[in-house]
């Protein structure tokens, strides 16, 4: 649904490269925060937890079900979007555009998926990514250096690389955070004190 109303907050059709780059950066990153935020949300009722983890398999196996899940209609929703943009004659390389999405929506999605396994709280974990991505059109590429997440406007795609890696880190550690401290023993929030 959130590709399917594109058209009707920006163009989508005969797009040069900049203006290409712009809807790939600026719009389609936040797949990553949508579809990846929500990979530990079983988890936030405690008994649910207590059972999945009570099964054979590994609490680490299925948090990688989840990733891998969350992943394959990540990269469905965002590479069909761009085959949709192709269609609509915009002006880029489709290997740059996947580049570029996969890097930014894995760094968000990441940056946010940490947020919630270390601070256990959904508003704050997506008000994370949301806040680094008002700093990018603020800040810009001066301040940022290479976690810049609007590089392909500026015609700069190296730097991609490092916010995927970025991005990855931040999934790993969230994962092990998640499954090393999985209940919040320092403040008094929706599970109460440990």
């Amino acid at each position: 649904l959130f590709c399917l109303a594109a058209p009707l907050f920006m163009g989508t059709k005969n797009l040069d490269a900049a203006q290409s780059a712009k809807v790939i950066e600026m719009y389609l990153s936040f797949l990553g925060i949508i579809l990846l935020m929500p990979v530990f949300g079983p988890d936030m009722n405690r008994e649910i937890f207590d059972v999945i983890r009570s099964k054979k398999e590994s609490m680490v196996a299925v948090s990688l079900i989840r990733i891998a899940q969350s992943t394959f209609f990540l990269l469905l929703a965002g590479v069909g979007f761009l085959f949709y943009l192709k269609a609509g004659n915009c002006g880029f390389s489709m290997a740059e555009g996947v580049y570029a999405f996969v890097a930014d929506a894995c760094f968000l999605g990441g940056l946010g998926l940490a947020a919630f396994a270390v601070s256990d709280n959904v508003a704050f974990a997506y008000m994370i990514p949301v806040v680094y991505y008002i700093a990018n059109i603020g800040a810009g590429k001066k301040y940022l250096g290479k976690l810049y997440l609007f590089s392909m406007q500026t015609g700069q795609i190296r730097d991609k690389g490092i916010l995927l890696a970025a991005g990855i880190f931040c999934i790993v550690f969230a994962v092990w955070y998640h499954l090393t401290f999985p209940w919040p023993v320092t403040y008094n929030g929706r599970h109460g004190k440990q």
